[in-house]
């Protein structure tokens, strides 16, 4: 009897789990857009698998689905919940997930840059880690829009008050499958540069290591993201860079930016004479540069770091070993796109570092043999890549694919266009 009894509870208590799970998907009716309600109704039993995945995720602090932000606690509990919806944002379609997240931050312990990321790592990135895994590419949405409503605590006139702070990020789906993907900090920073942050209806520049993010890297950012009544359609028809693929409007205004313009108008020397000059000049930082950096580059003993001509230009050539985790099979642009992703992205901005002050030669060769588990032989993967470009990518003004559109890539000697997200897609 004790055994039956106990049977049926524990049904009862599945089947109310199973209840909640579903209920945080919003209802077809609801939906105000006309393709969303389409795309509710058509994809049903795939946001109901993302609700479940998504009431199993255990928050610091209380968190409720829900389309009404701002509202305390005893009354969200008296209202029903869902809000995993497709929606319209920006004329884009984006898979919609909101709620309340019932934390109270201290507005003099922690900064709005502090208190977004709090709430970005307890709240957004679990959710959209169980989004893009339970959501393929094969659903016809353009990005994923998660808000957040959180609470602070401030004193104003010696009074303690509480008010709501609504923090929205908007991540594109490659940038998002970037994100949830990423092992370390600088990934998951350039793709949150690559998305948009709102607090408060603001845009913002989530920082994720130190207590905000630098004076230059916001302001530019900023202008990035305040399209000033420009859609981002209008914004990519503005005529690039010239030699590049890349709006004239995302190049940073910088010192060494405009050092590399104005040498590309120049008359080049690629003579052996300047290129042994080069050696010379720079061979006390490259003496530090090897040996700081050989761990992480891979860089190899047999072929030290030297100046070549390349084109019309001198290019200091790092060459080094990649070692891929995972097989990339037998397309040498799925090769190259892991080489990059999985190595050399994450070398573009030391190496920068060590070039701020007026660089006198043109930009960095990253030449890598790449290897990959079960395969025999390797595959010789260069990444040219000028200053602009390299200055360009180190203030996350440029993303992973705006850098290799400025620069060469070599496979094997030919030079190639490589699509990153279509590379990686196939491989997947």
């Amino acid at each position: 009897m004790r055994s039956k009894t106990f049977s049926a509870r524990f049904a009862g208590v599945v089947c109310l789990l199973c209840v909640s799970a579903a209920a945080q998907v919003s209802a077809v009716g609801k939906a105000t857009d006309p393709v969303g309600k389409v795309l509710q109704r058509d994809y049903i039993a795939q946001l109901q698998q993302v609700s479940r995945d998504a009431v199993g995720i255990h928050f610091p602090y209380p968190f409720y689905f829900s389309q009404t932000l701002d509202i305390d606690e005893a009354r969200q509990k008296q209202l029903a919940q869902g809000s995993i919806r497709f929606s319209k944002f920006n004329s884009q379609t984006v898979l919609a997930i909101s709620g309340n997240y019932y934390i109270s931050y201290s507005a003099e312990l922690m900064n709005r840059n502090q208190r977004a990321r709090k709430t970005y790592e307890d709240v957004v990135l679990p959710l959209l880690k169980v989004a893009v895994a339970r959501l393929d590419r094969s659903l016809p949405f353009d990005a994923y829009a998660i808000e957040v409503s959180h609470h602070v605590r401030t004193r104003v006139l010696k009074v303690d008050t509480e008010g709501a702070e609504n923090v929205m990020m908007l991540f594109q789906r490659g940038a998002a499958e970037k994100l949830v993907r990423a092992s370390d900090t600088e990934t998951r920073q350039g793709a949150l540069m690559e998305s948009e942050v709102f607090v408060n209806g603001e845009p913002f520049t989530l920082w994720l290591s130190g207590d905000d993010a630098p004076d230059e890297v916001k302001s530019s950012y900023l202008a990035r993201h305040d399209h000033g009544g420009k859609t981002q359609t209008t914004l990519a028809a503005e005529p690039p860079e010239p030699g590049t693929l890349i709006s004239a409007k995302l190049i940073p205004e910088s010192d060494l930016a405009n050092i590399v313009r104005e040498r590309a108008r120049a008359p080049k020397d690629v003579s052996p004479l300047r290129l042994q000059k080069l050696q010379t000049t720079y061979d006390p930082t490259l003496q530090r540069l090897v040996p700081e950096l050989k761990s992480q580059a891979h860089l190899v003993d047999y072929a030290p770091p030297s100046f070549i001509a390349f084109r019309d230009g001198a290019y200091l050539q790092l060459n080094m070993i990649t070692e891929l985790e995972q097989p990339a099979g037998s397309s040498q642009y799925k090769v190259a796109a892991m080489a990059f992703e999985s190595h050399i992205s994450h070398l573009a901005r030391p190496v920068t570092k060590y070039f701020h002050d007026n660089p006198q030669f043109e930009g960095i060769d990253f030449s890598t043999s790449v290897h990959q588990p079960v395969q025999p032989g390797s595959v010789s993967v260069e990444f040219v890549v000028p200053f602009s470009a390299l200055a360009c990518y180190e203030k996350y003004d440029c993303t992973g694919q705006d850098l290799i559109n400025r620069s060469v890539i070599l496979i094997n000697g030919e030079r190639v266009t490589l699509d990153l997200e279509r590379a990686e897609a196939d491989a997947r």
